[in-house]
């Protein structure tokens, strides 16, 4: 109210509106956030912290090309603020536009070498472009100017586990897990470290924490059931494989490992079907054809009297 009478009093005062802005965008009302934003250009055209909250706004509204439009007029009116710098770098990942990132990026840690958010998104550009080396001492960078945030250890970890760095990666993820008892992605992932590095009995531990607290998804009843035949437990296996399918019928892994529990089982019949359905889905999966193979063996027929298989 203090801000709307502020502008009725006088509808040349560009901070009154900007200041409305701030209280609608607080409010959660970002269309109304942005036009009084605009009013606030409007009435001046060198008020670049304007042009920032406007550009702050539209990003939530995933208006990344306007966002970053408004950033580079901010940028062109104040070259000296880190924020404005980093927030269209922010802007630039979203367009995937990695390599203009880094330069914003490191822009703001130039004018401000304590921002640990920009050397956490340097570690993101840097990681999406395949640059493992440089994304790890980013990522490192802003663990230590920020120690205390779960989502760096679980980026960090995420990208040791893509490198098959098991035992670096569930470190991250336990340090991540300790800041944030209930980050169920971080237990989920771990599991799937812990598995490959032999743990099936850890694995399903934190594949029961990371469905207690998330939502469910194929891939973790997947990985629990993974984990549930690597311990020799083939049923409980299958009735996790069943679920993964129950929430996406394509899923050729969820074929593949039910056909695994399967032959376990001795249920040969049942393991054929699930790897020639894992081939159909993907005429690439080696694994499941080789498997599919053996099984024919030891039925003694070829893949063409397989049920809903196709040869290849």
């Amino acid at each position: 109210e203090d801000f709307d009478a502020a502008v009725a009093l006088d509808d040349t005062l560009a901070a009154g509106y900007y200041c409305r802005g701030l209280a609608y965008r607080d409010g959660g009302d970002l269309d109304r956030a942005v036009q009084e934003f605009t009013t606030a250009v409007d009435v001046d055209p060198e008020y670049s912290v304007a042009f920032y909250a406007r550009g702050v706004v539209r990003r939530r509204l995933e208006q990344y090309e306007q966002a970053l439009v408004d950033y580079s007029l901010a940028i062109d009116m104040n070259q000296e603020d880190p924020d404005y710098y980093y927030a269209r770098g922010v802007a630039q990942i979203a367009l995937r536009h990695y390599d203009q990132a880094i330069d914003d990026f490191l822009q703001a840690i130039h004018l401000n070498p304590q921002m640990p958010n920009a050397y956490y998104n340097l570690g993101i550009a840097y990681r999406d472009l395949g640059q493992r080396e440089q994304a790890l001492e980013y990522y490192s960078r802003g663990i230590e100017l920020r120690p205390t945030d779960p989502d760096y250890y679980y980026a960090r970890g995420n990208l040791f586990s893509d490198s098959h760095d098991y035992e670096p990666a569930v470190a991250d993820y336990g340090q991540a897990i300790a800041l944030a008892p209930s980050f169920a992605n971080a237990f989920y992932n771990r599991g799937i470290a812990v598995r490959n590095l032999g743990q099936p009995g850890k694995a399903i531990e934190d594949f029961d924490q990371a469905l207690r607290l998330g939502p469910t998804f194929a891939n973790l009843y997947l990985n629990r059931g993974t984990a549930l035949n690597d311990q020799g437990n083939h049923q409980s296996a299958v009735d996790d494989f069943n679920r993964a399918l129950e929430l996406d019928s394509e899923l050729a892994m969820a074929y593949f490992g039910r056909g695994n529990a399967k032959v376990c089982l001795e249920q040969l019949e049942e393991a054929a079907e699930d790897y020639g359905r894992a081939v159909q889905i993907n005429q690439d999966f080696a694994e499941a054809r080789r498997a599919l193979d053996a099984v024919e063996a030891q039925l003694g027929r070829g893949l063409e009297d397989l049920p809903g298989s196709s040869p290849g």
